[in-house]
């Protein structure tokens, strides 16, 4: 069974118990990601947030763009969503760390 680690109501963050993969599904999109690429998108979440939080003028204007790797692909959200998707992730990478510390040291 997939080990959740926060959801709200645009999404959730859930281990698959097999792979190891971080699954974050939000809004109508799902990726799998390992450790490193989850921070990596946990970053750019952030760096976007950090941007649109104190200037973007309609909360409900789907006008933030995030690019991705792929060729002439980006997602594009309001305020208000990318503000839950980085709530998802900023609370999934503090329960990896609490995790990383409770783990037994060899």
């Amino acid at each position: 069974m997939a080990q959740f680690f926060h959801h709200n109501e645009f999404g959730y963050c859930a281990r698959c118990p097999r792979t190891r993969h971080l699954h974050l599904c939000f809004g109508n999109v799902a990726m799998a990601a390992t450790s490193a690429e989850f921070q990596e998108f946990r970053g750019v979440v952030g760096a976007a947030w950090q941007q649109h939080c104190l200037c973007t003028r309609d909360p409900e204007a789907r006008c933030i763009a995030l690019r991705t790797s792929a060729s002439k692909l980006a997602l594009v959200f309001t305020l208000i969503e990318l503000t839950q998707l980085r709530d998802i992730l900023e609370n999934t990478a503090l329960l990896l760390e609490v995790e990383a510390l409770l783990q037994p040291n060899d």
